[in-house]
């Protein structure tokens, strides 16, 4: 009887290890390929920063295949898109950086990620960093804010 107990003890203290071993964390370039990534940075240094003359965002929505369904964790800054009848945060945008898609030009669509809540929660404040949590796809997502073209079914949406 005790040899069980013992067992089951241990077994239970390596479960949530074993969950957590599962869920990948994502950097966001990991998001696009590297090609992209070098061209995105090659027209960010041929910004005019005079302020005459306004540059058209980069875009680009080719994505890492590999990364359709896999159970991932990525952190970045919440633009709410849908609430339900009460305030409540149903779907956003999750984004790298603070003021994407509000303030600046939106990041290219292989850089946003936009967030299904199953059921929705009180609304964040949108200037602090979650972690985000959930199965991500590959699938395009536009709406006048931005384009996405990853979307998370999300578990968690955590302070970062």
């Amino acid at each position: 009887m005790k040899r069980s107990s013992t067992l089951l003890a241990l077994v239970s203290l390596f479960i949530p290890l074993l969950a957590c071993a599962e869920v990948r964390e994502l950097e966001w370039l990991e998001l696009m390929p590297e090609e992209e990534f070098q061209a995105w940075l090659q027209e960010s240094m041929e910004i005019d920063h005079s302020g005459f003359s306004m540059p058209e965002p980069f875009q680009s929505f080719r994505t890492m295949p590999d990364l359709d369904g896999i159970t991932a964790r990525i952190p970045g800054f919440v633009v709410p898109i849908e609430t339900d009848g009460r305030g409540n945060l149903k779907e956003f945008f999750l984004v790298p950086y603070f003021g994407a898609c509000i303030h600046v030009p939106p990041p290219p669509a292989n850089q946003i990620i936009y967030g299904r809540l199953a059921e929705p929660i009180p609304m964040v404040n949108i200037w602090d960093a979650f972690w985000m949590e959930g199965t991500l796809n590959i699938e395009d997502v536009s709406n006048d804010t931005a384009a996405s073209a990853y979307t998370m079914d999300v578990t968690r949406l955590v302070l970062y």
